[in-house]
């Protein structure tokens, strides 16, 4: 017997209890809508790749050295690990996206390049590393590109000799090096500079201040965890390298994409409103 204060469904209840079942069980969230404005952005999607990339390059290993160690003891058949060799290739397959994503990215230090021109920093020291910093990309992408085409996994696309790829790939590594150490020169700039503005600026702008020195703390930690693993590359053609094992460049390189990925994700939140 239907109870007479119960009133049937109609069809777009039916509609709203199936197909809205998802959506309505999704309450707004800043959250959700910060992931989606930092993930929009290539910057925060090469962030969170790179990250990926390197925790799978670190965590192979340590899986391999469990399966040798349960082999050893007489608990595995061999001392190999599908984990591993997917684990591996899963980081070779984001480091080639990355480097395609990256393709168009002349085009923007181009515009930086010209915008600098036309709005200069006040300081003349800021404005020349800006400078030398745009030009180093500049020198950077075309090299990194031929190296990227001329190599066997891309065709190659650009027929030219091994020993010319290779030489294309170790002068993109030293210009980006170029690159990332003069970013460490301008960030301790601007460090000093935030300094000396803290016991003259009122207290909304020492807010800023705060947040600004936060945000250079990780950029510091990004590029500097770069420099060893960036020498160490540019010396491989000498016959000698900087680290003994290349868990130490995926160790220093994942710390830096954390760091990168952590900053990134501070600066792009949006200020609560003013109450």
């Amino acid at each position: 017997m239907t109870n007479q204060f119960e009133k049937p469904l109609s069809p777009l209840a039916v509609d709203d209890v199936f197909l809205g079942l998802i959506g309505a069980n999704i309450p707004p969230s800043q959250t959700l809508d910060h992931t989606v404005r930092y993930f929009s952005t290539w910057s925060g999607t090469d962030k969170l790749m790179m990250t990926s990339q390197y925790t799978a390059k670190l965590v192979a290993p340590l899986i391999l050295y469990r399966a040798k160690l349960q082999f050893s003891a007489g608990k595995r058949a061999q001392p190999l690990s599908l984990t591993t060799d997917g684990l591996f290739k899963f980081a070779s397959q984001v480091s080639l996206a990355r480097r395609i994503m990256g393709f168009w990215g002349l085009l923007g230090i181009l515009k930086s390049l010209s915008s600098l021109e036309r709005n200069p920093p006040a300081s003349r020291l800021a404005l020349n590393i800006a400078r030398l910093q745009g030009l180093s990309m500049v020198v950077f992408y075309p090299l990194e590109y031929i190296s990227f085409f001329s190599a066997p996994f891309s065709g190659p696309l650009l027929r030219i000799s091994p020993a010319a790829s290779m030489k294309a790939q170790l002068w993109s590594v030293r210009a980006w090096g170029v690159f990332v150490a003069l970013k460490v020169v301008e960030l301790c700039n601007e460090w000093m500079g935030l300094l000396k503005r803290e016991g003259e600026e009122n207290e909304d702008e020492l807010k800023a201040i705060k947040k600004r020195k936060s945000a250079i703390v990780y950029q510091l930690v990004a590029n500097i965890s770069r420099l060893p693993v960036i020498l160490h590359w540019c010396v491989m053609s000498l016959g000698f390298s900087v680290v003994s094992s290349h868990l130490w460049t995926n160790g220093l390189s994942l710390l830096s994409a954390l760091a990168a990925f952590r900053g990134g994700w501070e600066n792009s939140r949006v200020p609560a409103p003013m109450k």
